[in-house]
């Protein structure tokens, strides 16, 4: 989709929905970075078919949504960049790596189909899909080599079809603390980094000196 196609549904309305089809989808972390820009937030990610994506955003009326949002418009009409990159405040050069927008359109794209679909029916799905080779094994059974292969691979869908839901608890936690402090950034709540620690005091010299 082009720029101008997106902007024009985050025009201060209360709810922006897109479907996107083929390779629109490609297109997600753009429209969902430009969303958080103009104040709006992703409220799901739904899959209607296989070929088809939709995204709905609402309006965000915080004040600091509405204060991000124009600044946007400020930027633009200055000519500046549509989608920034930020880094916390005061950080030092080179040793803090620069937030894009998109990683973090992705990352909300993330936590949003996490919250509204959870994992359970990708677990499900990887066990189903276990219990199929186990299947298969039984009816292959007069020929170990096949059997003896569907059952070992049974056996590792199983063991990931019970560490999938850990696995992805850890990931939303890692990517909602990782979101949270892009939004501080992004508000000015980050302050500059503590100062280095005070180094070792060379006592051989205040012997010398005190003699």
């Amino acid at each position: 989709m082009k720029d101008a196609e997106i902007l024009a549904r985050f025009d201060g309305r209360g709810r922006a929905e897109f479907l996107l089809g083929g390779f629109e989808a490609m297109d997600s972390n753009k429209i969902t970075a430009m969303a958080f820009e103009f104040g709006y937030d992703l409220q799901a990610t739904e899959v209607p078919s296989k070929s088809a994506l939709r995204l709905i955003y609402v309006r965000n009326d915080s004040p600091t949504a509405r204060r991000r949002a124009q600044e946007t418009h400020q930027r633009l009409y200055t000519g500046g960049p549509l989608l920034p990159t930020w880094m916390a405040p005061g950080a030092q050069p080179g040793t803090t790596r620069p937030v894009t927008s998109l990683e973090m359109a992705s990352a909300r794209q993330g936590l949003a189909a996490y919250e509204t679909n959870g994992v359970k029916g990708f677990a499900a799905f990887i066990g189903l899909l276990g219990l199929g080779c186990f299947a298969l094994a039984w009816a292959g059974r007069d020929t170990l080599g096949v059997a003896l292969f569907m059952v070992v691979m049974g056996i590792l869908l199983a063991v990931v079809a019970a560490l999938t839901p850990g696995w992805r608890k850890r990931w939303y936690e890692k990517n909602r603390r990782l979101v949270e402090l892009y939004d501080q950034q992004r508000a000015g709540q980050v302050g500059p980094p503590p100062p280095p620690p005070p180094g070792p005091v060379d006592r051989r010299g205040d012997e010398r000196g005190g003699q």
